[in-house]
Formats: structure tokens, C-alpha cells, sequence
């Protein structure tokens, strides 16, 4: 089963609504008359005492074969578990994303956050927006190197695949997605055959 799984509180939350929905109990044949006549036995040899009557109320009950779960009870659970593995994960709350998600979530909005109380901090000291945009851009100029190095990278890929000639760069992609497509037919094919034999 996948991590992304129902936690213990949710899958008893499901399990005590499944329950819940049965429909009421009934007492075995004869119950009540069975009851009626100890408890008449009882209250002729000597008055009982709100005590006494709740502990043989309690024995009585106790005494009850155990309830039988619906057949379809186990088969709905196990769905609803199952249901709950497909969903992903940011569909779901944020205690089940992942941990480097979650990390990189709290950086950028901690940087957020401290973006904006320092331009309203500055704002507030009387400094125009200009200037607070000024110093901001100031901080990040890494960003502006960082963009620059990826366009450079992407215009020296250009640069090469210029220089390769047209049949070899369109026989290599053809080469490719045949072989793609050989390794999805066989793992398809195996997938079946073993899928078959279990």
C-alpha cells in the first residue's frame, strides 16, 4: 500500500459511520421473556438496589452471542482504504505531502514573509517604492545571473544541434521513440502474461 494512506483516526472515523449505519439490533427469540422472569425471580427473593439491577441488566446483555459484521461491511472498508491510496497528494492535506515539498513550501513562504515585512518596514520609515525595489532587486541580482546562465545554456543547445544534419538528428528521434515504444509493447506483454498466470 502506498504511504499516502488513511490514518488510524480516519479509517476509525469510517469505520464507527459504517457501523453506525447498520441497522438496529434485535434481541434473540425469547430474550425478554427470559430476562423478565430472572428479574422476577430476583425482585420476589428481595428488593434490588438501583446497583443490583444495573449489574444484572449488565450480565444479561453480556451474556448476548457477539453481533455479526455485515458480509459487504469488510469489502466497504477496504474500498474506502484503497480509495483513499489513489488520491494524490496534493489533493490531500499538508501533513501527507511530501517532505522535500513541504521544506521547499516553508522556505519560499518564510521569503515571503520576510519580503514583506521588510518593504513595510521600509515603507513605513518614509522610503519611496523606488527605493524599496531598488533594494530588494538588489538582494536577488543572483536571479538575474541565474537566468542569464540558463539562456546562454539554452542558446549553446541551439548552437549544436544547428550543426547536426537533419537525417541523423530526425533518424535519432525515430531510433528513440521505437525503442520507446518496443519497451512499452513488451512491458505490456509481460505485465499480461504474468498478471494471467497469478
Amino acid at each position: 500500500m502506498n504511504p499516502e494512506k488513511m490514518s488510524p483516526e480516519e479509517l476509525e472515523q469510517f469505520i464507527h459511520r459504517e457501523l453506525r449505519a447498520l441497522p438496529a439490533r434485535k434481541a434473540p427469540v425469547g430474550f425478554e421473556a427470559r430476562f423478565q422472569a430472572r428479574l422476577a425471580a430476583r425482585q420476589a427473593q428481595a428488593a434490588l438496589s438501583p446497583e443490583q439491577l444495573e449489574q444484572l441488566v449488565h450480565r444479561e446483555l453480556r451474556a448476548l452471542p457477539p453481533r455479526r459484521a455485515p458480509q459487504t461491511l469488510e469489502a466497504r472498508v477496504l474500498a474506502a482504504i484503497e480509495r483513499q491510496a489513489t488520491i494524490p497528494w496534493y489533493h490531500r492535506s499538508w501533513s501527507y505531502w511530501p517532505a522535500p515539498v513541504r521544506a521547499a513550501f516553508v522556505g519560499v513562504g518564510t521569503l515571503v514573509a520576510a519580503l514583506a515585512v521588510v518593504a513595510f518596514y521600509q515603507m513605513s520609515q518614509g522610503a519611496a517604492v523606488a527605493s524599496v525595489d531598488q533594494r530588494i532587486g538588489a538582494g536577488f541580482d543572483w536571479i538575474g545571473r541565474l537566468v542569464a546562465a540558463g539562456k546562454w545554456t539554452v542558446n549553446l543547445a541551439q548552437q549544436q544541434i544547428a550543426n547536426i544534419p537533419p537525417l541523423w538528428l530526425y533518424g535519432g528521434l525515430a531510433f528513440i521513440g521505437a525503442m520507446y515504444a518496443t519497451f512499452i509493447g513488451l512491458g505490456t506483454a509481460a505485465y499480461r502474461y504474468l498478471y494471467r498466470n497469478n
